[in-house]
């Protein structure tokens, strides 16, 4: 039996640990807890209690109300039972009680009560079962109870899963409390605007001491209540409708200071605000924002020492893609210039090669025929030597555009030298086709053209070679065109010829003739004829001219017409010029140490001779070699030499005047002299060309150009020279 000794007259309640009076009190069987009732206006104890004391409508003291608080302290009964006591008595023990023995049960025992019959008592069902260190029983169904029970029974047992919320809820709270006081973050619990609870880092932040700040104005940690009101103004409103509101602000210290927060607040009862309060998560971020400064600034600079990088970078790669650009026009211009000519654009002899060699296989594959003409213009060395090179170039320029013009799609027109073109026809039917093409040629190529001012006419010789019946390679068909175009100027220019078996024997003659006259000046086979000049009014003998002749040993005496271009074309001319120059000036020594009276001695020189700059100097080193007086040497130049580069063969004339060497005109009125250059340069003598003199008595015309060159003469005061006078008719 369980021991029913009075506890102490004072004893504290079990669950809060209040002090109550001794009253009548039970203990629980098996329990060493004593259960006391706690006399107060309602039932309680000083603490609340949830234990609640109460007597039955038969005044005997009812358990009415019971919980766990009894004995949960100490970790034993979670429940208990309680019986009414039979009117004037208290039952010495509660008794547990069991309808079925338990596992962990002794056998013998039983289930018992001193106030339940036995059925009764086998009729309750347990509805809960404790498990702990202490002695184990059923808590009774009051249901149960009270349907069996003779007596009045109360029992009212919280259910399980109520035990279980509230133990659950216990650890939560005591985790949450762990958290709060933890939290590296501060928080702040208020109601009606002052802080109610707030937790250590919170405290921390805003300088408060611990425990000091529960209880004071939400103001406090404000610059000022303005600012506080404008907080709340704006906060409010949101927290009202259960928003949760962020946002970044300044918190005040207790000692003046401040820093940046970031701050979270909520509601905890949108319903209610001002009675539920609001709680505030307070983040101290000034740190972070100087991080984030800090950051910013690096960021900024590092962005504006790469967009100074990038800058000198994009500067520099447009500065290379500048340079790849001007490289890869260069390079192209390169590729163009290597196949074409740079004058007049069109394909120089390499490219020119190349394109007829894939004619010339387009006409094998199709046993076809194609034809090479070779193109020169009849007397263009007049025109470039006396109007400069720049109206040359101009001219060569307009005969590109005119070739260009008669072209047949896949024909081929190149230019080959100074004012040689070469055009190849790809897929022709023979001479026909050849020839028609020629004609066109002669028609374009011979109007007059519009140059600088200038009205330019001049004449194309052609030269035509077949393939495959005049060579089956580029250069032999080249070479016989070549061939050709030198029989058409032989026989008159402004003409076209094709190639045969004659023009390849005038052409290895001519091949032949080119190159024994570069050994022709050292066999001694050249030599002067010297010609007599007459005063027309006395008859005297008044000077010769030098004419230089070849005298061949196979072919003899062979015309300066016929070597002469050829020398100028080969650079022979200087060689031969000098030579000239010099054997006349030793002739004249001979005539003057024999006695015979001076008489200036005329030398043609050449307009290539003029080009160069020691022309002056070879002069005079020849004078003097000759011992001769420079007086007596007349040097002949041609229109074309005058209008040669105005300016050297300015300086050039001026300075052989100068050595006392007269200057004359060589075949004046076939030019294209301005009449102004007469007035500049040191011009003595005007020398008619015998082509206006040979038709003067026939052509008034003629007559009529001599009088006037003559007059033209006697007004600048310079003699006149008339060539080719061998009639009285003409002498008249």
């Amino acid at each position: 039996m369980p021991s029913t000794s009075r506890p102490p007259d004072r004893r504290s309640c079990c669950r809060c640990g209040a002090t109550t009076r001794p009253m009548r009190r039970a203990r629980i069987d098996g329990c060493s807890r004593w259960a006391t009732r706690a006399r107060s206006s309602q039932n309680r104890c000083a603490t609340a209690c949830s234990t609640r004391w109460s007597r039955s409508a038969a005044t005997a003291p009812t358990v009415r109300r019971t919980s766990a608080w009894a004995c949960i302290s100490s970790g034993w009964c979670p429940s208990f039972t309680a019986a009414t006591r039979s009117p004037g008595t208290w039952p010495t023990a509660w008794r547990w009680g069991s309808p079925s023995r338990l596992p962990h049960e002794r056998p013998d025992r039983q289930a018992r009560s001193h106030h339940l019959p036995s059925a009764a008592a086998s009729a309750i069902r347990p509805v809960a079962v404790y498990w702990g260190s202490g002695p184990i029983g059923a808590v009774y169904d009051k249901r149960a109870n009270v349907a069996h029970a003779p007596a009045e029974l109360a029992v009212k047992v919280a259910p399980e899963a109520r035990l279980r919320e509230e133990r659950s809820l216990r650890q939560m709270v005591l985790k949450y409390e762990a958290i709060l006081e933890n939290a590296s973050i501060g928080i702040g619990f208020t109601r009606d605007q002052r802080f109610e609870h707030v937790n250590p880092r919170f405290e921390e932040m805003v300088g408060w001491p611990r425990g000091t700040l529960a209880g004071q104005p939400g103001h406090v940690v404000w610059r000022s209540r303005q600012e506080y009101a404008e907080i709340g103004a704006y906060v409010s409103p949101l927290l009202a409708r259960g928003q949760s509101v962020d946002f970044e602000h300044e918190i005040l210290r207790r000692d003046g200071g401040s820093f940046l927060a970031r701050i979270r607040a909520k509601s905890v009862d949108p319903t209610h605000p001002t009675r539920g309060g609001t709680i505030w998560i307070v983040e101290d971020i000034t740190e972070h924002r100087r991080s984030v400064e800090a950051l910013r600034r690096a960021h900024d600079e590092l962005e504006a020492r790469v967009r100074e990088r990038t800058e000198a970078l994009a500067q520099a790669n447009a500065k290379l893609r500048d340079e790849i650009a001007e490289r890869e026009m260069a390079e192209r211009r390169i590729r163009h210039l290597a196949h074409h000519d740079v004058l007049t654009g069109l394909p120089n002899r390499r490219l020119l090669h190349k394109r007829l060699e894939q004619a010339l296989g387009a006409a094998r594959a199709s046993q076809g025929s194609a034809a090479v003409i070779f193109i020169d213009l009849d007397r263009f060395k007049t025109i470039n030597d006396s109007l400069g090179h720049a109206v040359g170039d101009a001219l060569l320029k307009a005969v590109a555009t005119r070739l260009a013009e008669v072209l047949r799609p896949g024909d081929t027109v190149s230019r080959v030298g100074g004012d040689e073109f070469v055009l190849v026809l790809g897929n022709t039917a023979g001479n026909d086709d050849a020839a028609s093409v020629a004609e066109r040629l002669l028609e374009c190529l011979s109007r007059p053209y519009e140059i600088t001012g200038y009205s330019l006419r001049v004449t194309p010789s052609l030269g035509i070679s077949l393939f495959p019946r005049d060579g089956e390679d580029a250069q032999t068909l080249l070479s016989r065109a070549d061939a050709a175009m030198y029989h058409a100027k032989a026989e008159g220019r402004h003409c076209y010829r094709f190639f045969t078996e004659q023009v390849q024997g005038a052409s290895t003659q001519r091949l032949q003739l080119e190159n024994e006259l570069h050994g022709a000046i050292a066999r001694g086979e050249l030599l002067l004829h010297y010609q007599p000049r007459f005063d027309l009014v006395s008859g005297a003998f008044c000077a010769v001219e030098a004419l230089v002749r070849w005298r061949h040993p196979q072919r003899g005496m062979i015309s300066p017409a016929e070597f002469i271009p050829l020398a100028e074309e080969t650079g022979l001319i200087h060689p031969i010029g000098e030579w000239v120059l010099g054997e006349a000036c030793r002739q004249q020594r001979l005539w003057r140490d024999r006695g015979f009276g001076l008489r200036p001695v005329a030398v043609n020189l050449s307009a290539q001779q003029f080009r160069g700059r020691s022309l002056t100097g070879s002069v005079r080193a020849i004078v003097d070699d000759a011992g001769i007086d420079p007086r007596t040497l007349e040097i002949e130049i041609t229109e074309s030499t005058l209008m040669c580069d105005t300016g050297q063969t300015l300086e050039t004339l001026q300075s052989l005047a100068g050595l006392g060497i007269r200057i004359s005109i060589d075949d004046f009125g076939t030019g294209y002299s301005s009449l102004a250059y007469l007035k500049r340069f040191p011009v003595h003598l005007l020398k008619i060309d015998r082509s206006f003199v040979r038709d003067i008595p026939a052509n008034s015309d003629d007559a009529t150009i001599v009088r006037a060159i003559a007059g033209l003469g006697r007004s600048l005061g310079l003699r006149v020279v008339a060539e080719g006078v061998e009639t009285d008719d003409q002498m008249r």
